[in-house]
């Protein structure tokens, strides 16, 4: 992304060339003024184009008269202080700062000076803040560096890889996994991701193990998700970072808009703290009949759950499906998740197939398959 297209450097590489292959004006040559302006004179005549006099470069139009300011030369851009001499360089024109090479030539694009990158647009202005290159962003401090890593602005945080491009998704800094919506944003609490859950601490890296939420106790296996019972999910992402929101061209079912009595557990074994029963009454008829978990016991206190094969969604709706494991008291206590495998100290278990709906906006539960299980 920050290597100068071909045709930059050979432009370059000329005006180099056209400049140092002009002679120096010799001894001879004098300064003169009128109210047009400066020329400069070379015996009976006057100088035109590039020059070299005491060892700075100046620019002539036909005219004869010096340039200031910036000049235009075969298609390329030089400034000239208020001197006539040009510059190199950065360059500070009227509060906006441009980053000229050693040959005086404007640059646009990305710019290394002295290990550092820079981004200037195609008037060659140098950019600060939030930079799109090709439909990467990349983020610039007040002085115009690029930055790299975690990037705090206004409050907000994002990380920027190596290269200094945005990410978005999960990012891995340093062994510890982060979450960033689609805007680059670094996200925490408890978020569900691909219809997993996770917990994200304040400081937006990624729980394991027995985490205390709202004083509750849940239990997140080493690659992060939720183990058993999940605590209540604030945000729902695709892995892109993307948020899950329901998009339908249905007609809205006037009952499904009527503010009813919230239920949790009715149903067919599903409910919602998010939805009206109608609507729950609708859906669990919906999925009440997928059966979507099969075991396998691998040892005494070792077991694997997979989902069945042919699970259909309805319609319009975004459905994800997981598992809910949990023991006598309701918690997660003596289960261990490693390698896709459960394993258990001695006690009952109790092991939910859970589908989650998102219809119309709103979430909804179903519990179409709940086994137990005894381990001794």
């Amino acid at each position: 992304m920050k290597s100068f297209k071909l045709k930059k450097i050979v432009a370059a590489a000329v005006a180099a060339m056209t400049i140092a292959t002009i002679s120096p004006v010799g001894a001879s040559a004098k300064w003169k003024q009128n109210e047009t302006g400066w020329w400069n004179t070379e015996g009976s005549s006057y100088s035109t184009g590039w020059r070299d006099i005491n060892n700075s470069w100046y620019y002539f139009g036909q005219d004869g008269y010096m340039h200031t300011g910036w000049a235009n030369v075969d298609g390329t851009w030089y400034f000239m202080n208020g001197s006539g001499a040009m510059e190199t360089g950065w360059i500070n024109n009227n509060g906006t700062w441009y980053f000229t090479n050693a040959s005086g030539a404007m640059q646009t694009g990305w710019v290394n000076n002295n290990g550092t990158w820079y981004f200037t647009d195609g008037s060659g202005a140098m950019k600060t803040g939030w930079v799109n290159n090709n439909g990467t962003w990349y983020f610039t401090d007040g002085s115009g560096a690029m930055q790299t890593g975690w990037v705090n602005n206004n409050g907000t945080w994002y990380f920027t890889d190596g290269s200094g491009a945005m990410q978005t998704g999960w990012v891995n800094n340093n062994g510890t996994w982060y979450f960033t919506n689609a805007s680059g944003a670094m996200q925490t609490g408890v978020v569900e991701v691909d219809g997993k859950v996770y917990a994200l601490a304040t400081s937006g890296a990624m729980q394991t193990g027995e985490v205390i939420i709202d004083g509750v106790k849940y239990t997140f296996a080493a690659s992060g998700e939720a183990v058993g019972e999940a605590p209540k999910v604030t945000n729902a992402f695709n892995s892109n970072g993307t948020s899950v929101k329901e998009e339908t061209n249905k007609p809205a079912d006037k009952d499904s808009n009527k503010e009813e009595e919230r239920t949790h557990g009715g149903g067919g074994g599903g409910g919602s703290h998010h939805s009206s029963s109608t609507v729950q009454q609708d859906i669990d008829k919906d999925y009440k009949e997928a059966k979507i978990i099969t075991e396998n016991k691998i040892a005494d206190d070792k077991y694997e759950f997979t989902f069945a094969k042919g699970f259909d969604q309805k319609g319009y709706d975004y459905v994800t499906r997981d598992l809910y494991i949990t023991n006598n008291d309701g918690t997660a206590t003596g289960i261990s998740y490693e390698n896709d495998k459960y394993t258990f100290k001695p006690g009952k278990y109790t092991v939910k197939s859970v589908i989650r709906v998102v219809r119309d906006g709103k979430i909804y539960y179903v519990t179409p398959d709940v086994k137990t299980i005894e381990v001794k």
